[in-house]
């Protein structure tokens, strides 16, 4: 038999091992084929081997390494058959000498690992997988740092290697669902959904496994019908796992009794199980039960708080458990618990309004002021926005788009670096993706490192060389480097791949102008405003060019008009400063006050957007829109009883359409959740009955509303009705996760900054 790689694997049996003592296995056997011949010993006990006989394999193969001058592929040999036979104590002694150069076998390192690993030395095991890797890449190590990583409790980094390994092995099944899990824990529903196709459909496993990739996907529904009938007699192995993905898709649903049926029987009550019942008992209308749920782990995090880096629930717990202990009433109570919030997520919007609401009630009023101002900057969009809803339909269906967004928001913030880690990770979690790659550069490009840059964008060339976005990417760093005929180039290359591609006709023609070759740069705007008719900057570079526009200009109309051209094709960034500049001319403007006011929103800046609001209604208090916008940002910012007075004289000054009396319902229904307890209560969730009842009326396929309707009704006692509702409820919301699904399929692919 003749080597040919060193350390490969076959059913846990190393076939051939090191037959080199000086030179690398592989070096070895290049330089000498002939030479790799194994000792028939060796030979024999590997037909032992695979016939079952481990002992008789053990036994020639120990014999042979007692010999003068065995070969170190004979204990190489040994090691592996003793980590068959799980004697790892004996493995670990033959192969630790055999491991310890740097030029080691991987096959040696890989059953290294397996021994330390059997010994419970998980951090050796983990450098020997990890150093087999280095030497060949697709060792089967690959799938053992997986497995090992997910069996301590880190499926997201269990998934980095077993996505390869499951590539290379599709069917080794077990690794399969280990992947899935990982894919799970990173919020990879496509990748999960795609890993569990292949699986047995009955395998308990694989049916949690899905509800919980439903679950993730919005699916609350899915996933109950997943497991309600596996829920009745579940493996002992995984019951409280079914039990604890039951528990929450109740919970999403409002089935408060659903979620605490499922949690009550879970003996072994840890922190994230406590956050569960709380929420279950707190929707169960049970108060005192979802404080007493989380009093044990929260009371003691405010004087002795987590480490630098602590867990997600650490910030769930102290969240919750201050919401409830401030709906108890005792605000004071709950602002300690708040703060914490705010401190472990500091990026977190509840957690500011949430804290800002309890400091108000306890008198605290600058603080108050101070907080919410803090989470009006933080809230990034209103949650019944069709374009927020599109938004985590594809984030569901792309992760990838989902990573890079959050990626290119996080640089936008000033921490590039961070960025650049995530970036980093979803570039070896989507391989064959070059997106991350050309966030990278752009990233990189704005942050003034453009050598940096150019490397991104060489790595996304590399990736997808047949996709013009790498070479138009390439081009702007160029260009931004004043390397102008290569930055040409490479934009004659991206229009080669694309002719039509905007990003590239636009900046080619910015830097035709820049060298004078107004014409050529003329004939490439003519080509962008056929692609995009209301590109206004584009049109203003052609008119500039054909002498019929002065550059210098500055009046009033003609900020305006960019403005609100910028505004109509949604490019909000660019809209801000020519709105501004057309407000700061003509401040008395109603208009521009509200479609600056519109900019702000969708730009992240709801307290400057609120400022314009109450100008434009001030202006023009006849002005339906104004009054809507306003009382959008009202209901966001959590002021429902001013919410509802600017929602009421929206609908009164205009024949309202479903949206706005959705918005409408849901003021009058945070009131009545203020009011809990109180008459006023029940007088307000007659009000938001009424508008989600009219909502209802004017769009019957509109799920919100249908849902909405059916919580007031409940709420109000009348349970027949409710019942109604929620099973149109549910029938829309199941058409509604096929047309989600379908559209996923269709995800957008382009990379980040290029229209």
């Amino acid at each position: 038999m003749s080597l040919r790689l060193a350390g490969l694997v076959f059913g846990g049996i190393l076939l051939a091992s090191l037959y080199a003592t000086e030179a690398h296995p592989i070096q070895a056997q290049e330089q000498n084929p002939a030479s790799r011949e194994l000792p028939p010993a060796m030979t024999e006990a590997l037909s032992l081997a695979a016939a079952g006989d481990l002992a008789g394999a053990i036994r020639i193969t120990e014999a042979l390494c007692a010999e003068e001058g065995a070969p170190d592929a004979a204990f190489g040999l040994l090691g592996s058959l003793h980590v068959e036979a799980g004697n790892m104590e004996r493995a670990l002694e033959v192969l630790e000498p055999l491991a310890a150069p740097d030029a080691a076998d991987p096959g040696v390192l890989y059953n290294a690992g397996r021994a330390a690993e059997g010994l419970g030395q998980f951090q050796d095991a983990a450098t020997y997988y990890g150093r087999s890797l280095e030497v060949l890449p697709q060792s089967p190590a690959l799938r053992a740092l997986g497995m090992m990583l997910g069996r301590h409790g880190r499926p997201q980094e269990a998934f980095v290697f077993l996505q390869p390994w499951v590539a290379a092995n599709p069917d080794d099944h077990e690794a399969r669902k280990a992947a899935a899990a990982g894919a799970i824990a990173l919020e990879r529903a496509p990748e999960a959904e795609a890993l569990l196709a292949e699986l047995p459909v009955d395998d308990p496993g694989v049916k949690l496994l899905k509800a919980q990739v439903l679950l993730q996907q919005a699916d609350p529904w899915g996933a109950i019908n997943e497991l309600r009938l596996l829920a009745a007699e579940p493996p002992p192995a995984i019951r409280d796992a079914i039990r604890r993905t039951l528990a929450r898709a109740y919970l999403v649903v409002g089935e408060a009794d659903g979620a605490l049926e499922q949690m009550k029987p879970i003996e072994n009550i840890g922190p994230e199980d406590a956050v569960v019942l709380a929420s279950a008992y707190f929707q169960a209308g049970q108060l005192t039960e979802a404080i007493e749920a989380l009093a044990p782990y929260a009371e003691a995090l405010p004087d002795n708080p987590p480490p630098d880096n602590p867990p997600p629930v650490a910030r769930d717990i102290v969240l919750e458990y201050g919401r409830y202990l401030h709906s108890a009433g005792e605000a004071e109570h709950a602002v300690p618990f708040l703060r914490l919030a705010t401190e472990l997520d500091p990026e977190a919007p509840d957690a500011f309004q949430a804290l800002g609401q309890a400091l108000a009630a306890s008198g605290e009023r600058e603080q108050a002021r101070e907080v919410l101002e803090r989470f009006q900057e933080l809230s990034t969009e209103a949650t019944n926005d069709v374009a927020s809803v599109n938004r985590r339909r594809r984030d569901i269906a792309d992760p990838t788009g989902r990573e890079v967004r959050e990626a290119l928001e996080t640089a936008a913030a000033g921490r590039v670096d961070e960025a650049l880690e995530v970036l980093a990770q979803e570039a070896q979690l989507a391989p064959s993706d070059p997106r991350p790659a050309y966030a990278a550069s752009s990233v990189l490009l704005d942050a003034g490192r453009k050598e940096e840059a150019l490397v991104a964008a060489d790595r996304a060339i590399a990736v997808a060389p047949e996709r013009a976005d790498g070479s138009y990417q390439r081009g702007a760093v160029l260009m931004s480097l004043q390397r102008l005929a290569e930055a040409e180039e490479m934009f004659r290359q991206a229009l080669e791949l694309q002719p039509d591609h905007p990003a590239t006709l636009a900046d080619y023609a910015v830097l035709l102008m820049n060298a004078e070759r107004d014409s050529d740069a003329g004939n490439l705007l003519e080509r962008l405003l056929e692609l995009r008719p209301d590109d206004p900057l584009a049109r203003e570079h052609l008119e500039r060019l054909r002498g019929a526009t002065d550059p210098a200009a500055t009046s009033e109309p003609r900020w305006a008009k960019v403005g609100r051209e910028l505004l109509r094709s949604q490019d909000y960034r660019a809209a801000e400063e020519p709105l501004r500049r057309a407000l700061a001319l003509d401040p008395g403007n109603a208009e521009l006050q509200l479609d600056l006011a519109s900019v702000l929103w969708e730009n992240n800046k709801p307290a400057e957007a609120e400022q314009h609001a109450r100008e434009a209604v001030a202006l023009q208090p006849g002005a339906a829109d104004a009054h809507r916008l306003l009382g959008g940002l009202l209901l966001w910012r959590g002021a429902h009883h001013s919410a509802a007075e600017s929602l009421e004289r929206a609908a009164a000054l205009t024949d309202p359409d479903s949206v706005l009396m959705v918005d409408l319902g849901r003021a009058w229904d945070g009131i009545a959740r203020e009011a809990a307890g109180s008459p006023e209560e029940q007088s307000s969730l007659a009000q938001a009955e009424a508008a989600y009842r009219r909502a209802v009326e004017l769009a019957p396929d509109h799920s919100e509303a249908a849902y909405g309707l059916a919580q007031a009704l409940r709420r109000l006692g009348r349970d027949q009705e409710s019942a109604a509702q929620m099973e149109r409820y549910e029938e829309l919301y199941r058409r509604e996760q096929r047309e989600t699904r379908e559209d996923g399929v269709n995800a957008a692919h382009d990379p980040p900054g290029v229209d």
